[in-house]
This record gives C-alpha cells, structure tokens and sequence, in this order.
C-alpha cells in the first residue's frame, strides 16, 4: 500500500497543513502497543534538501487503527512536501526499551500528518 506523493495543504488562514503516520497492514504487539499509549513524545526523522536527515521531538498520538498522528509546520512541512519517506522512533530510559516505525508520510489536514509504516522494530519490550 504506497501512497501518492504529499501536497502542499493550507488551511483556509494561510497556515501549514500537518502530518500523520500510519501503519497500513503493520501490526504492533500488545507490549509495543502498551509501551507506545503510555509515551506522548517521539523523535520524528524526515530527509532534508541536502539529503541529511532532519530529527526534532513531537507530540503524537496514536488511534486504534495503530496510526501516529503529529503536527507539522516549517521544516518538516517543507521535507514531507518534498520527501515522503520519514521514520518516528519512541523510547524510555529504565530499562531501555523503545519502538521504531520507518515509512511514507501523509499530509491528513491542516497541520496535521501521517506516517505509513513499512518496517517496525522495537527493543526492550
């Protein structure tokens, strides 16, 4: 399941739309999935013009389909219109333990973005 390319979406004010991550056919397990509710905060990883990588820390939320949704605006606005492809890693200190998602970004609405995963891992859990 591969998506279209991103389009640059404006709210009716003038503001970045966002991005979600989704996860499509991936599935999580019941500890990756317990372990992802309990956390709020993930790094999210996009490509950059040069092709270097972009990580900053966002707020996300994951509904029941197994789908990550976060805001976007600048850079990784920018990135996402131009490089789909991103990865969201989420961990925890004490013990380590952690899930990272690789994928194909969707812009979902005003300031708002998805992620389509194509490969999972996770450690510690």
């Amino acid at each position: 399941m591969t998506p279209g390319p991103i389009e640059s979406l404006q709210s009716t004010s003038g503001a970045p739309v966002a991005v979600a991550i989704g996860w499509g056919r991936m599935e999580f397990t019941s500890s990756e999935l317990e372990f992802l509710r309990s956390q709020r905060v993930g790094r999210l990883a996009t490509v950059g013009p040069s092709g270097w990588p972009h990580v900053v820390p966002v707020m996300y939320s994951l509904d029941e389909s197994g789908a990550f949704e976060f805001d976007v605006d600048g850079v990784k606005l920018r990135n996402l219109t131009a490089e789909v492809r991103a990865a969201l890693v989420i961990d925890a200190m004490g013990p380590k333990r952690g899930v990272a998602v690789q994928g194909r970004a969707e812009l979902i609405g005003p300031e708002r973005a998805k992620l389509i995963g194509v490969h999972k891992f996770s450690w510690g859990l």
